[in-house]
């Protein structure tokens, strides 16, 4: 006999035939023998010229919003089935339909969020799934709203607590602005998708259009190239730590986001003979994680040097899969560690994995390099992304006139 319950979903269960052709949709519960059907009644009559009951594809009905709703159930269902039993309870299909019958009332705001990201690349097609960092960004507002919240009911989602909760990142948590916009976007289409189940009540424009955010200024955070030649020129007494200054070093040398240094394989050196010279250049290409965007970065002298260090380079230089740099720890344990670094280096800013970025950005405008060339480098998507960074300083704006003597 099966351990697992059998759950599927049913339109027109009794096959009644209507006037108007619209009939309930059902979950069919199959548990040791014995069936039950749970009525959906947050789903509306379907009719049946729309009803597809597609299981394999997980296609029930035309409408998409309708259709996604239904999957939402039905994946919440049997996630729950699963950890019940996991935890070693025993189930009945009693027990099931009545959980189907209280959820909507007694799963919480928070539970839904979480539910809503397990599934969120299960309802798109492989061109549509969202890149893990864009999940991730879910998973940050999540937290947040966990710290703020653990127990948020639907009844509590007003505007009022929306105000609240933007008070609490801002000075709570300080963050800024830009970064409060992102978690108020994972906000909106997290309240949207349980507006469409039906747990929530007002509009997204009720709840939202209101809140002003106030857009402060974002603050680049960079390192000129003398405090870069001191961060070459000293060594860290922690091998760990001095590893990891480099893995910086690399970052600012380079421009690469320290996920993409994580990910860089032996297949990413490659080498090239220009027309006009018989040397060849070295030179790190690939594509980012974030975009996709390519990017092709020249190696310097201090790159190298870093490669032939720190990297698997030197061990082993057939291009393949093996990862450049190894044992490469987590974004947030790596910005803690560049904290410990910068106090033992006496460095007054605040650098983190992205302060790499914007040094290397930074320096090559300086010393006078194409924003198109600097911009194919960072992988940007558009040229207006660079050329910010040419107007960041008035120094950088003041470089390359000449001596006027009239």
């Amino acid at each position: 006999m099966k351990k697992y319950p059998s759950i599927s979903v049913v339109h027109n269960r009794l096959n009644y035939k209507s006037k108007s052709g619209l009939s309930p949709v059902y979950l069919r519960i199959y548990h040791k023998g014995k069936t039950d059907y749970a009525l959906l009644d947050i789903v509306p009559p379907i009719h049946k010229r729309d009803w597809i009951g597609d299981t394999h594809q997980d296609l029930y009905v035309l409408k998409p919003e309708i259709n996604r709703i239904i999957r939402d159930i039905l994946f919440h269902t049997r996630d729950w089935v699963q950890d019940r039993i996991l935890m070693g309870h025993p189930l009945t299909v009693k027990e099931i339909k009545e959980h189907l019958q209280l959820s909507k009332t007694n799963e919480t705001f928070n539970e839904f969020i979480d539910r809503y990201i397990r599934h969120i690349n299960k309802r798109k097609s492989d061109e549509e799934k969202l890149s893990p960092l864009t999940v991730q960004t879910y998973r940050s507002f999540e937290v947040r709203l966990n710290e703020f919240r653990p127990d948020i009911r639907f009844d509590d989602l007003t505007p009022t607590f929306i105000y609240e909760f933007e008070r609490f990142l801002a000075v709570d948590c300080k963050l800024r602005g830009v970064t409060r916009v992102k978690h108020f976007d994972k906000f909106k289409i997290c309240y949207r998708a349980a507006l469409k189940e039906g747990l929530v009540k007002l509009d997204v424009k009720l709840m939202f259009d209101d809140l002003k955010i106030k857009q402060e200024k974002s603050r680049r955070v960079s390192l000129t190239q003398a405090e870069l030649r001191a961060l070459r020129d000293t060594t860290l007494p922690d091998p760990r730590d001095e590893f990891f200054k480099n893995i910086f070093l690399f970052g600012c040398l380079t421009g690469l986001y320290y996920s993409d240094i994580r990910n860089l394989t032996h297949a990413n050196i490659e080498e090239i003979k220009l027309e006009d010279n018989e040397e060849s250049v070295r030179y790190i290409a690939g594509h980012r994680s974030k975009n996709d965007e390519e990017f092709v970065i020249p190696i310097f002298p201090d790159t190298q040097k870093i490669l032939d260090r720190f990297s698997s380079w030197n061990k082993d230089k057939k291009p393949s899969k093996i990862l450049l740099f190894k044992e490469l720890i987590s974004d947030q344990k790596f910005n803690l560690k560049l904290k410990s670094i910068a106090s033992q280096l006496e460095i007054d800013k605040e650098i983190s994995a992205k302060v790499a970025r914007h040094s290397f950005t930074e320096m090559m405008v300086s010393l006078g390099v194409p924003i198109k060339k600097v911009g194919r480098a960072l992988g940007h998507q558009k040229t207006s992304t660079t050329e910010i960074y040419g107007r960041q300083s008035k120094a950088n704006a003041m470089r390359g006139w000449i001596d006027l003597k009239l």
